[in-house]
């Protein structure tokens, strides 16, 4: 009987370390989850902030009849005049980063503004895929069909 005891005994003590370390294996792909859902959530709200920020200044643009210097600081600093000593604005962006471009022929039904935002870095703190990425560029086109017309 007492033998049976003492067998039963050891097998608990080796099912206490067995269930220990299970846990920290499920605690780590746990946390490890959580933090990539968490990292790739920064990562695509930022994408997305700048996006909207890309429309609305394309939409500004086409509106004001800016020029390509103030269609850059609206972007960048939330005014057509960069402030004084310039240095990142909304995000970490630099007006280098942005671009602006005409499509299409003046008058005409196909003429649009374009506003690209390229070179953004991210940097991810996931474990093993740490480091810092460069975003894709993000692209704002808009109808010039009423440019100017509101000056």
């Amino acid at each position: 009987m007492t033998l049976k005891l003492s067998c039963k005994n050891r097998r608990r003590k080796n099912q206490k370390g067995a269930n220990i370390l299970e846990s920290a294996l499920v605690l780590l792909t746990v946390l490890g989850m959580v933090l990539f859902i968490m990292d790739m959530g920064r990562i695509l709200m930022i994408q997305q902030f700048i996006t909207e920020r890309a429309r609305i200044t394309a939409r500004s643009a086409v509106v004001n009849n800016w020029s390509a210097t103030a269609i850059k600081n609206y972007l960048v600093y939330n005014s057509t005049t960069a402030p004084t000593g310039g240095g990142a604005g909304f995000l970490g962006l630099q007006t280098s980063q942005v671009t602006y471009q005409t499509l299409g022929t003046s008058g005409t039904a196909d003429y649009r503004l374009q506003v690209k935002v390229s070179g953004v870095p991210a940097i991810t703190w996931i474990p093993g895929i740490s480091g810092s990425y460069t975003l894709a560029p993000i692209v704002a086109t808009m109808p010039a069909q009423s440019l100017g017309l509101t000056n």
